[in-house]
């Protein structure tokens, strides 16, 4: 009877990743598809004031993208299965040990079970590192769960998190720490990377191995940013402001939980981030002004008819060339990118009784197919 109160309870605990998958898959997401779409709306402009909303004059500002495409491109059943499932069975054979431990001491003291009775005795170091790392990517699915934040990224991290604290615990045994307090082998799950960053750092020093590579700049530069944010941006791929200025604002929007607002205003500000030194960065913060492309790019020389004053000023206060400087806000004017997260900050419903300041650029001329040149209405980053 003990035994099979102890076996049930560990397959539940074992099969939580999966049980969490699918509660994902099949409550949370379709709540999550329906919350980004309206968001998208209201930045495409496609939500209430405009194109089929209330005031049928005005025209949508951006194409709505698919976004329940999107979702079932990135969380499809076999997406969150693999992973989920792999999970699962580590964890199952890790209780599968757990249980042996606890038959050979609380309930049959003489006897283990599936396991020797002398490798259950030696791995009992491994027993409290595996319960610390359980116990700290469980804590991790639930809080992203109710963020609506579950990916395959969150399953297969779990599965790195745990392979690499049980080969330190292992490495750490070896070692002849294997007298060490229950408590520090609990701790592995928690400080993993950590003490993996740590450990290769030493070594590299110690065997003066050094490999020449440009200084990245780090996430938490872009305000907004902290230390869990660029943890959670890390696992879509994005390390660093370089690659969080080239990244798709859409396909984020889908993957995290983070509104889009948020979003574009991070890529807006990497992307003068990855222009400009630290020096400089600081220079224009000191001066009261925004870290945004849009903004520098609503006061480039090209979008106000020539006007020099303000790229000769800036380039004054950071001591570079103005002429370059010039150069440097009109290709951020031209940039399509740039032209993108402008028209997604906008909503496309700004009346004249708006609070907001309303500002109409236009873009270069181009020439209309009858050979006549015409302009494109924008308008700069409202904060």
């Amino acid at each position: 009877m003990q035994m099979t109160i102890i076996l049930t309870t560990s397959f539940l605990l074992a099969a939580l990743p999966l049980i969490i998958a699918y509660y994902f898959l099949f409550v949370t997401l379709p709540r999550k598809v329906q919350a980004v779409t309206e968001d998208v709306k209201k930045l495409a402009g496609t939500g209430a004031g405009s194109g089929s909303g209330s005031d049928p004059a005005v025209p949508s500002r951006l194409a709505l993208p698919d976004i329940a495409a999107l979702a079932k491109k990135y969380f499809g059943a076999s997406t969150l299965a693999i992973p989920s499932m792999l999970l699962t069975l580590l964890y199952f054979a890790g209780f599968l040990l757990c249980d042996s431990y606890l038959k050979m001491r609380f309930v049959e003291k003489s006897n283990a079970w599936v396991f020797p009775k002398e490798f259950v005795e030696g791995s009992v170091p491994l027993l409290y590192a595996f319960v610390g790392v359980f116990v700290f990517n469980l804590g991790t699915m639930i809080r992203r769960l109710y963020l609506a934040d579950i990916s395959e990224q969150v399953f297969w991290g779990a599965v790195n998190r745990l392979l690499l604290s049980m080969g330190l615990a292992m490495v750490i045994m070896k070692s002849g720490l294997q007298n060490w307090g229950p408590e520090f082998y609990f701790s592995i799950g928690f400080l993993a990377n950590i003490v993996l960053d740590w450990l290769l750092e030493k070594a590299l020093k110690l065997l003066n191995v050094t490999q020449p590579r440009q200084d990245e700049l780090p996430l938490q530069m872009v305000r907004g940013i902290n230390i869990w944010k660029a943890y959670r941006l890390e696992e879509e791929g994005i390390d660093n402001v370089q690659n969080l200025a080239t990244a798709d604002v859409v396909d984020l929007v889908v993957r995290t939980h983070y509104s889009a607002r948020t979003l574009i205003d991070w890529i807006d500000q990497s992307i003068v981030l990855s222009r400009l030194t630290t020096d400089q960065v600081k220079t224009l913060t000191s001066q009261g002004m925004a870290i945004s492309a849009i903004e520098l790019a609503a006061a480039a020389p090209e979008s106000n008819n020539g006007n020099l004053t303000f790229a000769n000023a800036l380039a004054s206060r950071l001591n570079v060339d103005p002429i370059l400087m010039a150069a440097t806000l009109d290709r951020l004017y031209e940039d399509e990118y740039v032209r993108s997260l402008w028209k997604l900050w906008q909503s496309g419903m700004e009346t004249a009784s708006d609070a907001r300041v309303r500002i109409t650029l236009a873009t270069p001329q181009v020439k209309n197919t009858a050979g006549a040149p015409e302009t494109i209405p924008t308008q700069t980053k409202v904060r």
